[in-house]
């Protein structure tokens, strides 16, 4: 099931990913995003997002990256 569309982010993104992004301020949004974007593994983005306080599994990066149209993404 997909998430609804969030101010920011492109896509659909399921719920936790969703609520992270919306706690997190501008300017780590504008950090985060160019790796959850990106190619960063999403291992990585997860313990980023966990030290900021947000429990969002690697695999629900990956499954939303996967749902994410090819000029959504940022290119390395």
């Amino acid at each position: 099931m997909s998430g609804q569309p969030i101010a920011g982010l492109p896509g659909h993104p399921g719920p936790r990913l969703a609520a992270a992004w919306m706690a997190l301020t501008p300017a780590r949004r504008a950090a985060l995003a160019p790796h959850l974007l990106g190619t960063t593994s999403a291992d990585y983005v997860a313990g980023w997002l966990a030290r900021a306080g947000h429990q969002v599994s690697a695999s629900t990066i990956r499954t939303y990256r996967r749902s994410l149209h090819p000029q959504d993404r940022v290119s390395p």
